[in-house]
């Protein structure tokens, strides 16, 4: 009897590596796991697009795909749920951008904007695949359907960024192993985070959450890790984590599989 009925799953370090790839082993555990029931939605701070979109619909190309640390839920293409940000909040952090020379970018459900593409943020955009365009951020607030404010600086100036005041919103942190040289701020709105975003996806498949297995590795990861059943923090994340979930190996030594194995009962 497998002990799990669905696996959220963070992408990066958890699923994806340093090298920016996912293992093969990844893949075939995944594969077990669908085999015997078992869903797997992935629960990321990433956009819907380039690998992270790939990497979700080779998992299982119908869950309930979550991104930007919940404001968003696709199920292949359709979008099942959105969040968008205030937009005099969006027009806030825009102006703070613009006085500071900080980059920010502005997520719509398909799209990335940014003011200016700047050396930091192209090397982004390769790394995670995506299409990032420019155009006046002011403009793309007016007249699009914003999920997501994305701060991208370097980490002497994460504080500066995020401290604006902002009613309304959630404002998490976080790194990404493939892009050592950058730190990363949210923007989302109020009440958004990827524990909410796992309670939606859990309703929509039917799933308790006790029966609920999330793996992650940073704190932004905490939410979801709280609403679950059965918790799993990669053996290399973050050491508040480490100390208060069961940890499963390192990215680099696939703990995604183990977990995997876990929630089928392939593993004790």
């Amino acid at each position: 009897m497998r002990r799990a009925d669905l696996v959220l799953l963070d992408l990066d370090g958890t699923v994806i590596g340093p090298d920016g790839q996912v293992a093969p082993e990844v893949w075939e555990a995944a594969a077990r796991a669908r085999e015997a029931g078992v869903r797997i939605a992935v629960c990321t701070g990433r956009a819907a697009c380039g690998v992270a979109l790939e990497v979700a619909q080779r998992l299982d190309p119908d869950a309930p795909h979550i991104f930007h640390n919940g404001a968003l839920m696709l199920a292949g293409d359709e979008v099942l749920h959105g969040e968008e940000v205030p937009a005099d909040a969006l027009r806030a952090v825009v102006a703070h951008a613009r006085h500071h020379t900080l980059t920010v970018e502005l997520y719509t459900p398909h799209a990335i904007f940014v003011d200016r593409i700047c050396e930091r943020c192209a090397h982004h955009a390769e790394v995670l695949g995506q299409e990032v365009a420019e155009r006046d951020l002011l403009e793309v607030v007016q007249s699009e359907r914003v999920v997501r404010a994305h701060w991208i600086v370097a980490p002497e100036h994460i504080d500066r960024a995020t401290a604006l005041a902002l009613a309304g919103c959630e404002v998490g942190q976080a790194s990404s192993p493939a892009l050592p040289e950058s730190l990363f701020a949210s923007v989302t709105g109020q009440g958004v985070s990827k524990g909410s975003a796992a309670r939606r996806a859990a309703q929509r498949l039917g799933v308790e959450l006790r029966r609920a297995m999330a793996v992650g590795d940073s704190p932004g990861d905490l939410p979801m890790l709280e609403v679950v059943g059965l918790p799993r923090v990669m053996a290399d994340g973050h050491p508040d984590l480490i100390a208060r979930y069961v940890s499963v190996p390192g990215v680099d030594a696939h703990g995604a599989v183990r977990a995997l194995h876990e929630a089928v009962g392939l593993s004790r």
